[in-house]
């Protein structure tokens, strides 16, 4: 069985712009020479069709230089043909040109849009995403697998595209956007609503927030539970963080106040920004739990 590519639609035919024809003989050889002998074609828009057909099978078959050679020759008799411009965006895309595919994917929509081709130019944009994720460019990752959501018609799985989404916003310190998008592709919505309750109580507190972070790092023989009323240490002299707060619980180290992009989440203080709010000491109180690893407390 031929391998699949993108543009291969399990009813491959019209769908993706290529004719439900056999390829008809006209190149001699494989050769594109203009002495070469042709079949006889009734009208240049069987021989465009024809041309196109073979630059899609070229292309299955990684020989994409003749291909894009025989495609570019349909759209010279027929340049107005969505699915030849899309056949052309198929070449490129499986070439490794991404960014050139995608000039192709639009302007076969722009002639007609339809959903084949809108689900082509989203896995051109996730390819790029995946290439500026793995080259450490988050960012721009973040903004193409954006544009391929946006782009999928509306009844396509997107599940693959939300959790690559969520890596990405990992990457970032952006954590609980992250854990959001893998209970959308997981289908959670209920978790999801219990996520966003939380985000409220915590945007729409007057209290000054912290989370206790690294409390697996420490045993204690109390746990922390919603409720508990621990101490705030400053720790100038730490040799990792000279704003470090620790968090002590009945005279037991239980963590530290999160002081990083992964240990603060939105709407939260950092040790660094509370650190001026005490003197040597404070207390908090244990609040809730957020997501698996946030213990939400308040300044008191």
């Amino acid at each position: 069985m031929d391998e699949w590519h993108v543009g291969d639609p399990p009813d491959w035919g019209d769908s993706v712009g290529v004719p439900d024809i056999p390829y008809m003989g006209y190149i001699n050889g494989g050769d594109d020479d203009d002495d070469a002998p042709y079949e006889v074609i009734e009208d240049s828009k069987s021989h465009d069709e024809a041309l196109a057909s073979e630059a899609f099978d070229l292309q299955k078959q990684g020989r994409f230089s003749e291909a894009l050679t025989l495609i570019d020759r349909a759209l010279e008799i027929s340049p107005m043909n969505a699915g030849h411009l899309n056949i052309k965006a198929i070449i490129l895309d499986n070439w490794g040109r991404n960014e050139d595919a995608l000039e192709y994917y639009d302007k076969s929509l722009d002639l007609r849009n339809d959903d084949v081709v809108r689900e082509n130019k989203a896995q051109c944009l996730y390819r790029i995403a995946v290439k500026r994720k793995a080259s450490g460019d988050y960012g721009d990752a973040l903004e193409y697998v954006n544009r391929a959501l946006a782009t999928l018609p509306d009844d396509f799985e997107r599940d693959r595209y939300l959790r690559f989404k969520g890596d990405v916003l990992n990457s970032l310190g952006r954590n609980v956007q992250a854990r959001k998008c893998y209970l959308l592709a997981s289908g959670m919505f209920d978790e999801i609503e219990r996520i966003e309750e939380k985000q409220r109580l915590i945007r729409q507190s007057n209290d000054t927030l912290i989370n206790i972070a690294g409390r697996k790092f420490y045993k204690s023989n109390k746990p922390l539970m919603p409720g508990a009323v621990v101490d705030l240490i400053k720790e100038p002299e730490n040799e990792h963080d000279e704003n470090a707060i620790r968090v002590e619980l009945d005279g037991e180290t239980v963590g530290y106040v999160g002081n990083s992009s992964t240990t603060v989440p939105e709407g939260v203080k950092s040790a660094t920004q509370i650190k001026d709010m005490f003197d040597s000491k404070a207390r908090a109180e244990v609040m809730f739990f957020f997501l698996d690893h946030y213990l939400i407390s308040k300044l008191i």
